[in-house]
């Protein structure tokens, strides 16, 4: 991955921090790898970004064997929080925890946002020419 890109994807996790309802995020590779994340010290985020994948793999395809369009986003109710696993893009998911008692509206718009941002990055990116390795 490009040197500069990431502290522009930290920037996009910094601002969505930013919101009092979340909690924490983590951008993801759709297979799972890590790519960026502002997870506590409580919560392995390597296991995190499996584990949205994996949700998400799941989703897309439950998605697409009932016939109701293009997967957006799974989201997990637990007791304490919500977890929000949205796709960004083609390469990546945006994970997002969020507060039981959430402000949804206001978290949607800024994952929204935060998922166009992202998928815009990580495109910019692999769309740049690569340089031979010598």
């Amino acid at each position: 991955m490009a040197e500069d890109v990431r502290p522009r994807l930290q920037a996009v996790l910094f601002e969505l921090r930013r919101i009092p309802d979340v909690l924490a995020v983590a951008i993801a590779r759709r297979d799972g790898l890590l790519i960026s994340h502002a997870l506590p010290k409580s919560m392995d985020p390597k296991r995190i970004a499996a584990m949205a994948a994996s949700i998400v793999g799941t989703s897309e395809m439950a998605s697409a064997e009932m016939g109701q369009g293009s997967f957006l986003q799974s989201i997990v109710d637990c007791a304490k929080s919500k977890m929000l696993a949205t796709g960004a893009g083609e390469e990546a998911i945006l994970i997002t925890m969020v507060r039981t008692d959430a402000n949804m509206g206001l978290v949607l718009i800024s994952v929204d946002k935060a998922i166009q941002t992202i998928a815009a990055i990580l495109e910019e990116v692999a769309a740049e020419p690569q340089e031979a390795e010598t």
